[in-house]
C-alpha cells in the first residue's frame, strides 16, 4: 500500500489529499472552506472533494486516513463530537468512508494525527518518544511512545491543553477553570488584550483584537501587549514542561497559528523550560509541515 487518501476535516476548512506513504509527498490535493450547516453537510462535501481528486488521479489508493477536528472514540471509527460543527456526535466516519471509497479507513483527533505525522514525516523524525502541541485558537497535543500514538484507555491522552495549572483561574471550553487553553491560547491572548487593550490597539475594534495583533503590539514596544504576551508564554512554558516531567519525550515538536510569532514563542518557552523542566537534554522544535499536516496526519494513521 503505498497510495492513501488523507482527509482533514476542520472547522472552517476541508482538504483531501492522496499520499505516497513511501516518500512523505502528498501527490495531488484539494481544499474547500468549510459548509455552513451541519454534520451532513460537512460530509457531503468531503465526500464531492474526495471523489474529484480520486477521478483525477491516476493512483489507486489503498486505505483512508482521517484527521478530525474533535474528539474521536478509542475504536478510532466514530466520532465522538465536533467542537465547532453540530450533529456529528456518534457519527460512524470510517464506515461512512469505507462504503463511499471501498478500502478501509481508520480515523483520529486531529491534534493526535498531526502528531503522528510529523513524527513520521516531520520534525519527530528519529525520535523514539515525541511529543505534538498544536497552540492556537486553542491547545491541543499527540503523544507518541516507542514509535506509536498513544491514546489512552478511552482515547483522551495527549490534552495538554487541559492540564490545570491555575484552578481559580480563567474559565476554559471545556467547562473547568485554569487550563494551559484558558491561559496561553490564542483566544485567551485576545481575551486578555480585550480586557485591557493595549495602547497601540485603543483605536481597534476591541472585538476584533487577536492573539497576531497582541504578538505585533508587543514586538513593536507596545508595554501592555508585551505583558500580556509574556504571562501567556511564561504559562505556556510551565504546561510544556509539566508535560515533559511527565512524559520525558527525545523530542517536543509545536505547530499551530501561534508559532508564526517565531522566537516570541519559542524563546520564552526554552527559558522557562531551563529551570522547570527536569531533563534538559529534550529537544523544542517548529512543527515541519504546514498546511497539509491535516492530511499527511490522516496518511500516517493509514501506515
Amino acid at each position: 500500500m503505498t497510495y492513501v487518501l488523507g482527509l482533514d476535516f476542520g472547522g472552517t476548512k476541508l482538504a483531501a489529499g492522496i499520499v505516497d506513504t513511501s516518500t512523505g509527498r502528498v501527490v495531488q490535493s484539494l481544499r474547500a472552506a468549510t459548509p455552513a450547516g451541519g454534520a451532513e453537510t460537512g460530509w457531503a462535501a468531503m465526500r464531492a472533494l474526495a471523489d474529484q481528486l480520486i477521478s483525477q488521479s491516476e493512483h489507486s489508493i489503498g486505505a483512508v486516513g482521517v484527521s478530525f477536528g474533535g474528539p474521536v472514540e478509542a475504536d478510532g471509527r466514530t466520532v465522538r463530537l465536533s467542537m465547532h460543527i453540530p450533529g456529528w456526535e456518534g457519527m460512524p466516519l470510517a464506515e461512512r468512508c469505507e462504503q463511499a471509497f471501498g478500502v478501509p479507513c481508520v480515523i483520529a483527533n486531529d491534534a493526535d494525527a498531526a502528531g503522528l505525522a510529523e513524527y513520521r514525516f516531520g520534525a519527530g523524525q528519529g525520535f523514539r518518544h515525541m511529543l505534538y502541541l498544536t497552540v492556537s485558537t486553542g491547545i491541543g497535543g499527540g503523544v507518541i511512545i516507542n514509535g506509536a500514538l498513544h491514546r489512552g484507555e478511552h482515547a483522551w491522552a495527549g490534552e495538554v491543553g487541559h492540564t490545570i495549572l491555575k484552578p481559580d483561574g480563567p474559565a476554559c471550553a471545556c467547562g473547568g477553570n485554569g487550563c494551559l487553553e484558558s491561559l496561553a491560547s490564542g483566544l485567551s491572548i485576545a481575551r486578555e488584550a480585550r480586557a485591557n487593550i493595549p495602547p497601540s490597539l485603543k483605536e481597534r475594534d476591541p472585538a476584533t483584537i487577536t492573539a497576531r495583533d497582541v504578538a505585533e503590539a508587543a514586538a513593536a514596544g507596545d508595554v501592555v501587549a508585551q505583558q500580556i504576551w509574556g504571562s501567556a508564554m511564561e504559562w505556556l512554558g510551565v504546561g510544556i514542561s509539566s508535560a515533559s516531567n511527565l512524559l520525558n519525550p527525545g523530542v517536543i515538536v509545536i505547530g499551530g497559528g501561534l508559532t508564526n510569532a517565531g522566537e516570541q514563542l519559542f524563546g520564552p518557552v526554552r527559558r522557562v523550560m531551563a529551570y522547570r523542566a527536569l531533563s534538559k537534554q529534550v529537544e523544542l522544535r517548529p512543527a515541519a509541515l504546514g498546511d497539509v499536516i491535516g492530511i499527511m496526519g490522516g496518511a500516517a494513521l493509514c501506515m
